[in-house]
């Protein structure tokens, strides 16, 4: 049972932010555009999102984790932060309507703060022929790469990986990825909280004035990690029907789950007492969120947060329903075992977070 003081779940206002690569397609999405301007990001669970009702309503996401770390983040969610009072799941919706710079995040430790950053991409839309761009060419080098960083007109993209952008793919980018998101994609990112990123080359684009975003050369290629070649990852089907249930990805920092409901069905969201938050994001249709004795609706206008101290949760869908779920998983009981009882291999479903070189 959930504490009495146990919020219900939150429905998160998102954060919008303007890029110079962004778009409009996220109105596609439910997500509510000003009238002008390109919208790169929708951020749904970034610290300074706000609760938009209820009885949490005005209060930011960071201000609630700062006045109860453990009840709302659980102690699996504090292990991945490091013990700071952080949300541990950081999502996005994006729009690339431009390629993105190309870029690569720090991994633990690089500063006296840094958590890290790797993240995950689950594309929702991409253009005929649209790029993902991950990890260096086994053709090439860090000296060619950082040559090419150096003229700072894109060519550095001959030097990376290039992946097709596929609707329903999902790709992990380890911190010390060489990355980049080519033009013509959305996607659903799910990452670590430190969102510190080193620009190494930005296409030759200026804005208009004339002026470039700065680069970080020095630091990107020192956080560089060469060997990292990311591949898509196959989706495992847990032990629900195959129509619900598809594990996207799992790391130890977060796992990724796609849940396809027809109206009328439901299904258990309860994880072990107090141990994670969890994000539920539609991407088609509507459903309702139960929890702590509340009950919300789950729209492509916001994502809906579970705080780990909320007890039981199910999610049921009002109309056809696609959701994505996020939380901090425990490996072995919340993936490995589900999926064993599947036929999967324990290998496959714990392994899904693994790069491969």
């Amino acid at each position: 049972m959930p504490s009495k003081d146990a919020l219900g779940p939150l429905v998160m206002e998102p954060r919008l932010v303007a890029k110079p690569w962004g778009g409009r397609r996220l109105a596609g999405y439910g997500i509510n555009l000003p009238a002008d301007g390109l919208v790169g990001e929708a951020l749904l669970t970034v610290g300074t999102a706000m609760v938009r009702d209820g009885p949490a309503a005005g209060r930011t996401l960071a201000e609630i984790v700062a006045a109860d770390p453990l009840g709302s983040i659980g102690r699996r969610g504090l292990d991945v932060v490091g013990g700071r009072p952080l949300f541990p799941l950081l999502i996005k919706l994006i729009d690339a309507t431009a390629n993105l710079s190309i870029q690569v995040h720090p991994g633990a430790g690089s500063t006296a703060d840094a958590l890290g950053k790797t993240e995950a991409w689950y594309i929702l839309a991409a253009e005929p022929g649209a790029l993902l761009y991950a990890g260096l060419r086994r053709d090439t080098d860090v000296e060619a790469f950082a040559t090419a960083c150096a003229r700072a007109d894109g060519e550095a993209a001959a030097h990376l990986r290039q992946i097709r952008a596929a609707p329903g793919s999902t790709l992990l980018i380890p911190a010390g990825t060489a990355h980049a998101i080519g033009a013509g994609v959305v996607l659903y990112e799910i990452q670590q909280p430190f969102d510190l990123t080193l620009r190494l080359d930005d296409w030759g684009r200026r804005d208009a004035s004339g002026a470039t975003r700065e680069l970080q050369l020095k630091e990107g290629l020192a956080a560089l990690t060469p060997e990292s070649r990311p591949e898509a990852i196959e989706a495992v089907v847990l032990d629900a029907p195959a129509r619900q249930c598809h594990l996207l990805i799992a790391f130890r920092f977060f796992a990724l789950e796609r849940i396809a409901l027809v109206e009328g069905e439901q299904v258990d969201l309860t994880v072990e007492k107090g141990i994670t938050p969890q994000v539920l994001t539609s991407i088609q249709g509507a459903g309702a969120v139960r929890a702590g004795g509340r009950e919300v609706a789950l729209r492509r206008d916001a994502a809906v947060v579970l705080l780990a101290g909320c007890g039981a949760a199910t999610l049921a869908a009002t109309e056809e329903l696609v959701a994505l779920r996020a939380w901090g998983p425990e490996l072995t009981t919340d993936i490995a075992v589900p999926a064993g009882r599947s036929g999967v291999k324990e290998a496959a479903a714990a392994g899904q977070g693994g790069a491969r070189t």
